[in-house]
């Protein structure tokens, strides 16, 4: 049974049809950057061979003490309630840093598919960014990836760069998937008027534009698009569409990884050319 809300940064947000929706499905194949454009966003179902990913999200958790999961079974990937590492989360000697330099989850970004799928989109020759982020929320945070655009990380346009968000493993609502916000890749204005608006938990940071998704739902008269998304399916976005998180409640971890390509021809921004550090400050 659905739940009447979800819930970002502690905040529920209503599931109904002023704040809410079903991000679309692919309408047709022959007409893929069209409706990339237009929505800002394409779900591809099934994209990825499943037992590849959750050999991914099973190589990561094999990085944590047994008890990190339960009966101590990475392959099914939910939370204990453990302890987690001393360490803050993805900086050198976590096990996020050490996974994101290793030589078989940069083997799962070079996949061909991944590519392909950049090349289709951007209509060009592509190139990976090496900077990829490796995200992981579990039950009880009550945080989550606050509203924001790419582009504020990443100063590229929709012709220049595709960012593939790859959860690894099912990653429904209730686990802590991505959500974006309908149509707001198409409204120059919006940004500064959210910006104006300063309802934000982060003042001294500039980037994120709210952690209030229903606020920000409201603000705009903007639905957020949800989805339940499976081990193997694949999330392309503009640079421009505000997207976030939900926040994780249930046990299944959401583990997940943003992978970006740019047109052969860009020059990558300095700041993406290294592996991602949760402490880089991008």
């Amino acid at each position: 049974m659905q739940s009447e809300v979800f819930y970002s940064n502690d905040i529920a947000v209503p599931r109904d049809a002023l704040h809410s929706g079903k991000m679309a499905e692919i309408s047709n194949d022959s007409n893929l950057c069209d409706q990339f454009h237009g929505d800002g966003y394409l779900l591809f179902r099934g994209a990825l061979n499943r037992d590849a990913v959750l050999d991914m999200r099973e190589a990561y958790l094999n990085l944590f003490d047994q008890s990190f999961c339960i009966e101590g079974d990475c392959r099914q990937g939910r939370y204990a309630g453990a302890a987690q590492p001393a360490l803050n989360y993805g900086v050198e000697g976590h096990p996020a840093h050490a996974f994101v330099r290793s030589q078989v989850f940069k083997d799962f970004l070079d996949q061909p598919t991944l590519k392909k799928l950049a090349e289709k989109l951007l209509r060009s020759d592509v190139k990976r960014v090496p900077r990829t982020p490796l995200r992981h929320f579990i039950k009880g945070m009550k945080m989550a990836s606050r509203a924001h655009y790419d582009r504020t990380y990443m100063n590229e346009s929709a012709d220049t760069c595709v960012t593939l968000w790859v959860p690894l493993g099912d990653a429904p609502v209730a686990a802590g998937g991505i959500t974006y916000l309908e149509g707001s890749h198409l409204d120059i204005n919006m940004e500064a008027t959210i910006r104006q608006a300063g309802r934000t938990d982060r003042p001294n940071d500039s980037r994120p534009l709210t952690h209030d998704l229903k606020w920000l739902s409201e603000a705009t008269g903007r639905r957020w698009l949800l989805a339940d998304y499976k081990a193997g399916d694949v999330v392309a976005h503009v640079p421009d569409i505000v997207h976030a998180s939900t926040d994780p409640m249930i046990d299944l971890m959401r583990i997940s990884t943003d992978v970006r390509f740019v047109r052969s021809d860009i020059e990558i921004d300095s700041r993406w050319q290294n592996d991602w550090s949760a402490d880089d400050r991008y």
